[in-house]
């Protein structure tokens, strides 16, 4: 494979030695294409990951907002459109509704027009409850409700 030159005390190869210029342009363009092509990808993915991030922040921190303003209060959710349509505080309850039962909501008023406005029909009811109640004692794990919340979808008409 490898022999000695006379004369000049070099060895050289004497293996495949047509190659090695075709080899040497691939691996030029592969690098010339190749790394943009990879720190463009790579930034690409950077971004992305970010905006995923955000979004998910931005979600929870409208999951916590929602959960904070409808404590103490009986909350009325569409399951279609994933929204909430109204909010009653405890205090003003009078009765609660169970699945199968039709609600009619006035819902909230925008510009002179009620969006959410309806009857529903109540698919189920959740209870949501705080764990810790200093006004409950003697109990091993007090707990008061938090709110509830009932989620329901808008009756077709017929």
């Amino acid at each position: 494979m490898f022999r000695y030159l006379a004369g000049r005390g070099t060895v050289g190869c004497m293996w495949l030695p047509w190659p090695d210029p075709i080899i040497g342009r691939i691996a030029d363009v592969v690098t010339i294409v190749g790394l943009p092509t990879l720190g463009w990808s790579t930034l690409r993915l950077w971004f992305d990951f970010r905006e995923e991030r955000t979004e998910a922040v931005e979600r929870r921190a409208e999951d916590e907002r929602r959960r904070t303003v409808s404590v103490g209060c009986l909350d009325f959710e569409d399951t279609r459109g994933d929204v909430g349509i109204n909010l009653v505080p405890f205090e003003k309850l009078t009765a609660l509704p169970r699945p199968g039962d039709f609600v009619t909501l006035p819902g909230q008023g925008y510009h002179g027009t009620r969006g959410g406005a309806g009857e529903y029909e109540v698919e189920r009811v959740s209870f949501e409850y705080f764990q810790y109640a200093p006004e409950i004692s003697g109990q091993p794990c007090p707990a008061v409700p938090s709110k509830i919340i009932v989620y329901m979808h808008r009756q077709e008409r017929t």
